[in-house]
């Protein structure tokens, strides 16, 4: 959905996007996720995955990422958890650890913190918002730290089944990013979901499909200057129907 979701609720990536929407999530739940060729380059590819275990108002979850190839490698290890305080305000902290890895130069690793909130303004209308990186780690005797990226958003659900999302994303090295989605689901069993950014300007689609206790996803999206890129997700829900 253009990278929108800041503001989603219940949702398993949170500790990855706001660790805030994992509260109220009352189902087990493992999912991977990847992006084999970004802008059709294998050396750009992306593993990812995620496991939240509900424990009442509060919900644990465990996240791992890997970016790059044998030359250049990004890893990502997060814990985080989600709370929900009532009266519509649920937030969440996320602990990292992020570790690079440069053939011939050697590695580095830091902690990184995130924190996020999430609020029920009324029925059908949330906003979120997350600060990733709010402590600006930099990785071993690296003189760049990992920027602190800040973003914000509200999703609205009009019609049951239908939601709409926008989100602004500020990374300091950049002019803000704008991100909308749409999302429509048929009988809770086929999702169709769009979206776009700016900045730099991409367009995406994708579809999901759901057989409980299994979802499958797919989407792609397309950037102005480098093309396409297609990303896959499984999600597994392990108990709770």
């Amino acid at each position: 959905m253009g990278g929108a979701g800041s503001a989603l609720p219940g949702n398993v990536w949170g500790g990855v996007m706001n660790p805030a929407s994992l509260a109220g999530m009352t189902v087990r739940t493992i999912a991977l996720s990847t992006a084999p060729a970004p802008f059709g380059l294998q050396e750009l590819r992306r593993t990812a995955c995620a496991y939240t275990e509900p424990l009442g108002r509060l919900t644990a979850s465990v996240t791992g990422i890997r970016y790059g190839y044998e030359l250049y490698r990004e890893v990502t290890l997060g814990a985080a958890c989600g709370y929900d305080c009532g009266e519509g305000v649920r937030v969440g902290a996320t602990v990292t650890l992020n570790s690079v890895s440069i053939a011939g130069y050697g590695h580095g690793s830091c902690a990184g913190f995130d924190a996020g909130v999430l609020w029920q303004i009324v029925s059908g209308l949330q906003f979120g918002a997350s600060a990733a990186n709010w402590n600006a780690p930099s990785p071993g005797n690296s003189r760049e730290n990992i920027p602190t990226i800040f973003q914000a958003g509200i999703v609205y659900t009009p019609l049951g089944g239908f939601l709409v999302a926008c989100d602004i994303a500020e990374d300091p090295r950049f002019p803000a990013e704008v991100r909308l989605g749409a999302e429509f689901a048929l009988a809770d069993l086929l999702f169709l979901r769009a979206g776009v950014s700016t900045d730099p300007a991409c367009c995406s689609a994708g579809v999901g499909v759901h057989f409980l206790p299994v979802e499958i996803d797919y989407a792609f999206s397309r950037h102005q200057e480098l093309g396409f890129t297609h990303r896959f997700g499984l999600c597994l829900h392990l108990g709770g129907w």
